[in-house]
């Protein structure tokens, strides 16, 4: 029953303005309808987290890669210097440090008669149960003539068991095979000569 003032009487008899009781039911569907999105939100989390495992993503990758180091995903035994002295195209000097998918792994220094180029890739994932490497289409990152040189297409390196380190391009171009420069360059890997 209202007072004329805009109030009325709430059935304890305490007074509550007018509209309270439909402000209430606003509110407790406001709070309805955030509790349905909330739990949509939460339902398709677990669905993508399930799907991503069931596709072989997430944490089961771990047990079908090699081993990184501690620092990164790239197996000890490629890190380094490698270099291949090319018939009619100069020399190719690799340098492979460690880093996880996404980082940048490889800097490719290509030098001929009249060119200089420089390249760099990342890793694309991690490495199979053989340790091949499979790296992104490589970058220019400085080149004298820059025009000379041009990105690379992505590419697969794969260690011998000589030791020696081949490098394939997605093109189906020859593989470039590479040798270690520096300390152990003779010397074959050891998990490869098993």
């Amino acid at each position: 029953m209202g007072d004329g003032r805009g109030w009325a009487v709430a059935p304890h008899g305490h007074p509550q303005p007018v509209g309270a009781e439909e402000e209430g039911d606003a509110r407790d569907r406001r709070s309805t309808w955030l509790l349905v999105v909330v739990a949509l939100i939460v339902a398709l989390g677990a669905g993508g987290t399930l799907y991503t495992l069931l596709r072989g993503g997430g944490v089961s990758d771990t047990a079908t890669v090699a081993p990184g180091s501690a620092g990164g995903d790239v197996p000890e035994r490629y890190l380094g210097r490698w270099e291949a002295r090319l018939d009619g195209a100069g020399t190719h000097r690799l340098t492979l440090t460690q880093g996880r998918v996404g980082e940048r792994v490889l800097t490719l220094v290509a030098d001929g008669a009249d060119q200089h180029c420089v390249f760099a890739a990342t890793l694309a994932r991690k490495p199979d149960t053989e340790g091949t490497l499979r790296l992104t289409a490589a970058t220019v990152t400085s080149g004298a003539p820059l025009s000379s040189c041009a990105p690379g297409t992505p590419t697969t390196l794969t260690l011998a068991p000589d030791g020696h380190l081949r490098r394939t391009a997605a093109t189906g171009a020859a593989a470039v095979t590479y040798s270690r420069v520096g300390a152990g360059e003779s010397r074959p890997t050891p998990e490869l000569s098993r």
